[in-house]
C-alpha cells in the first residue's frame, strides 16, 4: 500500500487548465476522474473558445471536504470568479452534470448554456444509496483507494469497448486511483448520493442544453439521458455510440464533434447581459 503521506503529496492545492480565447466554457468532471479527461476537447475548441477545465476539490488537497451539491457549486463560481469570467457556458459529466443543474437553478444569470454529459437529474433509489453505501462509506478512513473498490468501479466508469480495446486508458486512471487518499472518494460520494430529484424542475432551465450520453454507460444509464431531454425546454440530444461513462476519451472524436457543432449554433455569450 501506497504511503498516506504519498497519497497526499501527489495532490495539488488547486488544478485549472485556462487555453483559448474567446467565449468561456467550463468543465467540470466526475468522480474518481480530473480535468484531464477533456483534454481532447479543450485542445480541439481553444482557438475559438476560452476552455476552462478545473479538478475538483477531491483531486487536490482539499479531498475529503465536499459534502454537498453546494459546496461544488460554490468551487465552480470561485473557479469563474477567479478567471474573471460572469457568463459561461457549463459543462458538467456525471457529479459535474449533478453541480451543473444545481447552479443553474440557484443562479442562472450565470449560465449561457449547459452541457449534461453523463449525468442524470433524478434522485438515486433507495436500491443505489444501500449500493454504493456499502462500497463507499467505509473509505472515511487512512490510506489509500483499496484495490475491492478499484476493481468494482472499473466496470462503471469504462465501457465494454474501451475494456477490450482501449487497455492503455484504462490502466492510466485506474493506476491513478491506487494513488488516491480513500478520503478523496468519500468525499465525493457524500456530495452526491443524497441528490435531490431534480428531473420536476429542469422545466425552469431554459437556455441552450446539450445532452451528451454514452449508449454503453454503465454508470448512469442511457434512459436519464433521454429523461433529461425530454424534460428540458430548448435540449438537443447526442447519444454517442459505442462508448460508456469516460466518453470524452472512450470516443473523443465524436464527443468533439458533437460538442463543437453544438456550441458553434450558441449565440456568442461573452459581453451580454
Amino acid at each position: 500500500m501506497i504511503p498516506q503521506d504519498a497519497a497526499r503529496a501527489t495532490l495539488p492545492d488547486s488544478d485549472v487548465a485556462d487555453l483559448g480565447q474567446g467565449p468561456p466554457v467550463l468543465f467540470s468532471h466526475g468522480t474518481l476522474l480530473d480535468r484531464t479527461m477533456f483534454t481532447p476537447q479543450t485542445a480541439a475548441l481553444s482557438d475559438r473558445y476560452r476552455t476552462i477545465a478545473y479538478t475538483s476539490r477531491a483531486g487536490t488537497s482539499r479531498y475529503g471536504t465536499e459534502r454537498s451539491l453546494d459546496d461544488l457549486v460554490d468551487d465552480c463560481l470561485a473557479v469563474a470568479d477567479a478567471a474573471g469570467v460572469e457568463r459561461f457556458v457549463l459543462l458538467g459529466m456525471s457529479v459535474g452534470g449533478f453541480m451543473a443543474v444545481e447552479l443553474a437553478l440557484r443562479r442562472p444569470e450565470r449560465v449561457a448554456g449547459l452541457v449534461l454529459m453523463a449525468t442524470q437529474a433524478a434522485a438515486y433509489t433507495a436500491e443505489e444509496r444501500t449500493t454504493f453505501g456499502a462500497l463507499l462509506a467505509p473509505l472515511d478512513t487512512e490510506g489509500t483507494i483499496p484495490e475491492s473498490v478499484v476493481e468494482a468501479f472499473r466496470p462503471v466508469i469504462f465501457g465494454e469497448r474501451a475494456l477490450a480495446e482501449q487497455p492503455e486508458l484504462v490502466e492510466r486512471w485506474t493506476d491513478g486511483w491506487r494513488r488516491r487518499p480513500a478520503r478523496s472518494l468519500y468525499g465525493e460520494y457524500r456530495s452526491w448520493i443524497d441528490k435531490p430529484d431534480r428531473l420536476p424542475d429542469l422545466a425552469q432551465i431554459t437556455v441552450p442544453t446539450l445532452v451528451l450520453h454514452g449508449e454503453g454507460d454503465n454508470g448512469i444509464d442511457l434512459d436519464h439521458a433521454r429523461a433529461m431531454h425530454e424534460r428540458l425546454p430548448n435540449s438537443t440530444f447526442a447519444p454517442i455510440a459505442d462508448a460508456g461513462h469516460l466518453v470524452t476519451e472512450e470516443r473523443p472524436e465524436a464527443v468533439t464533434d458533437a460538442l463543437a457543432g453544438w456550441l458553434d449554433t450558441v449565440t456568442p455569450w461573452e459581453g451580454r447581459s
